[in-house]
């Protein structure tokens, strides 16, 4: 299938779903996990936004949080339930979170805000997991690095082996969408996926930012 956009790129999950889940069941830092972990309570309530087929939903339960997993691809919700029975995993739009104010400590958008076609979108979706975040309530968010003059593109990686729609980023630009979206803060990095995975892909830089809804601590 050709891939223009998000549509597409979400057809292709639904279609591919077992073969995305067995590639992408390596690629994970459990530094960002750990990291994340010590800034919330044991039993916090985390949605896992862009949960895909579960393995970050999965690893976060193991840390003792309550986790609720969110995406918009059937596909790859239907793999998820079916792995990992034990935890909830919903169908929705980051645009429009299916859930009400102050329901969750913590935010874990893990390389799923990139496939929003504009910025626009991407502010909305954080302000979505802003109002959605109890005050004090922290956000993790890893998207690509913008290393050129495009700023989106469909292309093809190893983890599919298909294309995908992505948007990229600039380190000033996703901490300043963070701030106009009312976070404060807390650390920012940019780095290449090789330094923290061994089985990393080269071509990839990455852009980690953990960050706090303004209010009482969780």
């Amino acid at each position: 299938m050709s891939v223009k956009g998000l549509d597409d790129t979400i057809q292709w999950y639904d279609e591919h779903a077992e073969q995305y889940a067995k590639a992408g069941s390596v690629y994970f830092d459990l530094n960002h996990i750990q990291t994340f972990t010590k800034l919330l309570s044991k039993g916090a309530k985390v949605l896992d936004a862009g949960c895909g087929p579960g393995r970050d939903a999965d690893l976060l339960q193991e840390q003792g949080f309550k986790v609720t997993g969110l995406d918009l691809s059937a596909g790859l919700l239907k793999v998820a339930r079916r792995i990992f029975p034990g935890i909830d995993f919903v169908q929705g739009n980051f645009l429009d979170l299916p859930f009400v104010n102050s329901s969750f400590d913590g935010v874990w958008s893990n390389t799923s805000l990139l496939h929003l076609e504009t910025v626009g979108d991407v502010q909305k979706a954080l302000s979505e997991m802003h109002r959605v975040l109890r005050p004090g309530g922290v956000l993790h968010v890893v998207v690509k690095a913008q290393t050129g003059d495009t700023k989106t593109a469909v292309v093809s990686d190893k983890l599919s082996g298909h294309e995908r729609f992505f948007q990229y980023f600039t380190a000033p630009e996703l901490t300043g969408l963070l701030e106009q979206s009312q976070f404060r803060l807390i650390s920012a990095k940019e780095y290449n996926e090789l330094e923290t995975m061994p089985h990393g892909r080269p071509e990839v830089r990455l852009i980690w930012c953990l960050a706090r809804k303004a209010g009482t601590s969780v």
